[in-house]
């Protein structure tokens, strides 16, 4: 017997149908027919991929492992250059002092070994926001990051502080918290309906890490400039504020010629094309 198959491909239905051929390659009946539907991998609710929540674990343990091994990576970098002891013990005892005033402190006076490498590891802990986007949305949470940042930027000028740690040591003084907050709130907008508006008591980004630990690190130098070289101050500073460059992205092949890669869109000859 000689037959034909019908599919009809949907993005969330797959039609066939089998009919009976004639010696003329006609149909003459419908033998069988039916349909298979399926999900398209979307939560029905919000449109949301089902994806999300194994993708944002994954995140989070991916980020994770990278603080634990800049910690680590911090930790030997601060031993090899004599800010850490290399007993255990005795950098136990270095926990019980209050990081944000040694991070006040040493604008200002000198301080031991261990103290310094103390604000340092408090600083490697929480080296605050990068992004990596070029564009974020409004609506985003990175666009609540970048108003927080924006807001603690002008708040460190406006009291004629010199970096976000003696910043942090006066609210710590108020008993105020230094973490950073998130909140969610229900807006009445104008036209009736509710919006949620995404804030953060405060948050700290990268660079303002990195003027903390050049300003520490020039006033140190100045008070004991054997201790404190150049070597060590560009290891340290990279173990702090290294972060890897994002993988890139290959464009794949043309259509039109296989063998060659498809070109870029934002090459001009792709433009004017």
């Amino acid at each position: 017997m000689k037959y034909r198959l019908a599919l009809d491909l949907g993005s969330t239905s797959l039609g066939w149908a089998v009919f009976r051929l004639n010696n003329q390659n006609a149909p003459t009946a419908l033998i069988k027919a039916g349909v298979r539907i399926f999900s398209d991998g979307r939560n029905p609710k919000d449109g949301s991929s089902l994806a999300v929540t194994r993708r944002a674990a994954r995140a989070m343990r991916r980020r994770r492992d990278r603080l634990l091994r800049r910690k680590a990576r911090m930790l030997d970098k601060l031993v090899q250059y004599g800010f850490f002891p290399a007993d255990p013990a005795a950098r136990k005892t270095l926990e019980l002092t209050n990081p944000y005033a040694l991070r006040a402190k040493g604008l200002d006076e000198a301080l031991t070994p261990g103290e310094f490498g103390r604000a340092v590891f408090h600083l490697n802990q929480r080296r605050g926001f990068k992004s990596n986007r070029k564009t974020d949305k409004a609506e985003s949470d990175a666009g609540a990051l970048k108003s927080a940042i924006v807001r603690l930027r002008e708040q460190i000028q406006t009291q004629g502080l010199r970096t976000v740690g003696e910043w942090l040591w006066q609210r710590t003084q108020r008993q105020e918290s230094t973490r950073a907050r998130y909140h969610e709130t229900p807006v009445l907008r104008e036209d009736g309906k509710r919006r949620i508006e995404k804030s953060y008591d405060l948050y700290i980004d990268r660079q303002m890490i990195a003027d903390e630990f050049d300003a520490l690190w020039h006033a140190q130098a100045r008070l004991n400039p054997t201790l404190f070289s150049a070597a060590a101050r560009d290891d340290l500073r990279d173990t702090l504020l290294f972060q890897r460059r994002l993988r890139p992205v290959t464009p794949g092949r043309c259509t039109l010629i296989p063998e060659e890669a498809r070109a870029p869109l934002a090459l001009p000859s792709t433009q004017r094309f």
